[in-house]
């Protein structure tokens, strides 16, 4: 991640915390980043276990709807959440639930934010295209993950 952006990420977590206003902001700020389509935002709900959709850049209403929760371990997201480890997949895979399936574009990267050993939700990306997201571009939204994960309680 650029210094700039990861600047520009505690910035925002510092005047906003972890609002749905500052997730909106930081979604399409690494969309820009990653050149992508689609940036999400989940969150572990502690209430029932699920990932809850906080925001999202590049999805209209109705999409995003029918990814608003998603169980962990279920599609490429809930995979990310139970393994702790950066999930990419294509929209048609196997591995992909549904509900991802008919939101996202083709290419998609999750990965979890953990902060102290525990989950707090997971971050995405994906492209039009399936790109093979190469090294750097996953520690880089790797490291965006943690930074968040740190302002999640």
């Amino acid at each position: 991640m650029t210094p700039a952006l990861r600047d520009e990420i505690q910035k925002v977590l510092d005047r906003q915390g972890t609002s749905d206003l500052a997730f909106d902001s930081i979604a399409c700020k690494i969309l820009g980043e990653f050149d992508a389509q689609t940036a999400v935002v989940y969150t572990l709900d502690a209430g029932t276990g699920m990932l809850k959709l906080r925001c999202h850049c590049g999805l209209d209403r109705e999409a995003a709807a029918r990814i608003r929760f998603l169980c962990v371990g279920k599609g490429l997201a809930g995979r990310a959440a139970s393994t702790r480890e950066p999930v990419e997949g294509m929209r048609h895979a196997a591995s992909v639930c549904v509900e991802e399936r008919e939101t996202l574009p083709e290419g998609s990267l999750f990965v979890p934010m953990v902060t102290e050993n525990s989950l707090r939700g997971v971050l995405g990306i994906a492209k039009n295209f399936h790109p093979n997201y190469a090294p750097d571009e996953v520690a880089d939204l790797t490291s965006v993950a943690r930074l968040i994960a740190t302002y999640l309680k």
